[in-house]
């Protein structure tokens, strides 16, 4: 496995779920639930920007936006069913390793 895979390995199955993790910690409010779309939103506009010459931090960018994304969605979800908190959480953190697959897959096509 050459060093960047194993990089974006360690991204996608540790900082991905840990970010995530410390995300679902938060209040679940609607300010917290509309600071978390603002994100998503500026994350996806950078990447768009950072497209034609920095290909890694667009990619970057896109992931942190899928990650931002997940978490809102756990968060809102959690806040209509508090009693489905524990679900939630593990379907919120195992979401997070999903761009990984993707990136491995478009691997194997090259």
């Amino acid at each position: 496995m050459s060093a960047p895979l194993l990089i974006s390995f360690l991204v996608s199955f540790v900082g991905g779920p840990l970010l995530c993790s410390a995300l679902l910690a938060l209040p679940r409010s609607l300010f917290v639930l509309l600071v978390l779309a603002g994100a998503v939103v500026v994350s996806m506009t950078l990447a768009l920007r950072f497209q034609g010459g920095r290909p890694v931090l667009s990619l970057g960018l896109i992931w942190l936006g899928w990650v931002l994304a997940v978490a809102m969605v756990a968060l809102a979800v959690m806040r209509r069913a508090p009693q489905a908190r524990r679900w939630v959480t593990v379907i919120a953190l195992l979401a997070t390793t999903l761009p990984w697959f993707g990136l491995a897959t478009a691997r194997l096509m090259v």
